[in-house]
């Protein structure tokens, strides 16, 4: 009795040990497909921001097009931003950091709304949370025109609270990520005024 007992009791664990690797063979590879997903769709931004020549631009974008580039020296992020249509544009989202249409252009008066990944596709945003007040953020348009931004706050938010992407009567900018790493939970927000130009 005590035999049948223990094969069981062996069967079921080799059965449970089975099934969690099985889920963590299978999370290794979704997680890797998302960021070769993301490799490959930054890739491309990038070819296109260096191939377009310095021009004013449009006053006005298509979701996918590229807007600009945003770096943060801080947490050693330089990159194109596409444009996305809403807060809902995953497929624009996805491929990095993400202007949301209808906020303020870089330099422009107006809240500059950037958003990001923390952890999945290019996570652009990862080391957002690092950012302290006085940190820069630059955001360079079409024309290559730097404008330095510093950073006056950092806050954690929940996500319906889209108060932080209000127009702003000064020029500002405003980078969103979900927070804590590996959670939609949260947002964590980065408020920054421009500094100069």
């Amino acid at each position: 009795m005590r035999t049948a007992v223990a094969r069981i009791i062996r069967a079921m664990w080799i059965a449970l040990c089975a099934a969690l690797a099985l889920a963590m063979i299978s999370a290794g590879v979704w997680y890797g497909a998302q960021v070769l997903e993301g490799r490959g769709a930054s890739a491309e931004l990038e070819s296109r921001w260096r191939e377009s020549p310095p021009s004013p631009g449009p006053m006005s974008f298509q979701p996918g097009d590229v807007v600009g580039r945003i770096v943060i020296p801080g947490i050693g992020l330089d990159a194109p931003v596409v444009e996305m249509a809403d807060v809902d544009d995953r497929e624009n989202l996805n491929k990095g950091p993400a202007h949301l249409a209808g906020s303020a252009l870089p330099g422009l008066p107006g809240n500059c709304v950037i958003a990001g990944h923390r952890t999945t596709y290019t996570h652009p945003f990862y080391s957002l949370d690092s950012l302290q007040e006085g940190d820069a953020v630059i955001l360079i348009d079409l024309s290559r025109k730097e404008y330095v931004y510093e950073v006056t706050q950092v806050l954690i938010v929940n996500p319906e609270d889209v108060w932080v992407m209000d127009p702003t009567p000064d020029p500002s900018v405003t980078l969103i990520a979900c927070h804590p790493l590996f959670s939609a939970r949260n947002r964590i927000v980065i408020k920054a005024v421009m500094r100069c130009s």
